[in-house]
């Protein structure tokens, strides 16, 4: 896979991290520079890791395995970083985003690689399916990072903290705002994903809801729409009080898709979700035969 390892990748962003947390001492272009550089180079080998796995598996990495989908959605976070860095270089979103980011990475190395199913007959979609809820869920992830922003920033303005120059934070009014457009965007995409698993689910006969990802999943699901709905009609509530649920609503969210697919992998236990490869029979194979023409020259 060109020399790419997901090692790579975990020690491009570690790496990023710890120069991005030089910042909080108040550390100035430098410190920037080198994790822009690191990030960079990690996104990289990020990109060229995937476009490896699909042309080895012959599928769309959210597709062909837990272990990609995963790396999927860490890739589509570290994009969103990386424009947000370049947009306002002092916004100090990457001390939040990077454990998360590096969380997920380190996570798909739990998960096989191999997918337990063939989505050949319904590839369309499965890759709805997939697609939806990996945006959806990076949507979630996004709020997540927000509602932390909010505390933190919430906590700074409490002890009357004098900002850094090379460390920013938007304002709470904006923070507020960017939190309920985060959920706003994962209600319905999730819901997508929901709905076309469903469909998946009718097509091919299995009874998937006593599958513990799944029964998550939609526990996580119908969470986020509670709490979107709890925000749209509650306008009046404190910021932090959004926050603080928004950061329990989607911290159970990633617990049910990303945890348990690691538990049921551990445990052993079958998931549609490839949480455990199954064994594929050996296919026969037809030996070339010589031709007629070629057994008279003899």
């Amino acid at each position: 896979m060109l020399n790419v390892s997901v090692f790579c990748i975990f020690a491009s962003y570690l790496v990023a991290f710890g120069f991005e947390l030089t910042r909080l001492r108040g550390q100035g272009w430098l410190a920037r520079t080198l994790t822009l550089g690191f990030a960079t180079a990690g996104l990289l080998a990020h990109t060229l890791y995937l476009l490896a796995r699909a042309s080895a598996e012959n599928l769309p990495p959210l597709l062909s395995s837990s272990h990609d989908w995963l790396l999927v959605l860490a890739w589509l976070l570290m994009v969103l970083y990386l424009v947000l860095t370049i947009v306002d270089s002092q916004l100090a979103v990457g001390i939040i985003s990077f454990p998360l980011i590096i969380g997920l990475v380190a996570t798909s190395w739990l998960l096989p690689e191999t997918s337990a199913r063939s989505w050949d007959p319904l590839r369309s979609w499965a890759m709805l399916h997939a697609s939806s809820l990996v945006l959806g869920t990076a949507a979630v992830l996004v709020g997540f990072v927000i509602s932390l922003l909010f505390l933190w920033q919430n906590e700074r303005l409490k002890q009357g903290a004098i900002a850094k120059r090379s460390l920013s934070l938007p304002s709470l009014e904006q923070l507020a705002r960017l939190n309920l457009w985060a959920i706003s965007t994962a209600v319905p995409l999730l819901s997508v994903g929901v709905l076309s698993g469903i469909i998946l689910t009718n097509w091919t006969s299995e009874n998937v809801w006593i599958d513990p990802v799944v029964l998550g999943g939609t526990i996580g699901w119908a969470l986020i729409c509670g709490l979107l709905t709890w925000q749209l009609s509650r306008t009046r509530t404190p910021g932090r009080k959004v926050a603080v649920a928004t950061a329990w609503s989607s911290g159970l969210l990633l617990l049910a898709y990303v945890g348990l697919q690691v538990l049921t992998s551990a445990a052993g236990v079958s998931s549609v979700h490839g949480a455990k490869p199954v064994k594929v029979a050996p296919q026969a194979v037809t030996l070339p035969t010589k031709s007629a023409n070629e057994e008279g020259q003899k």
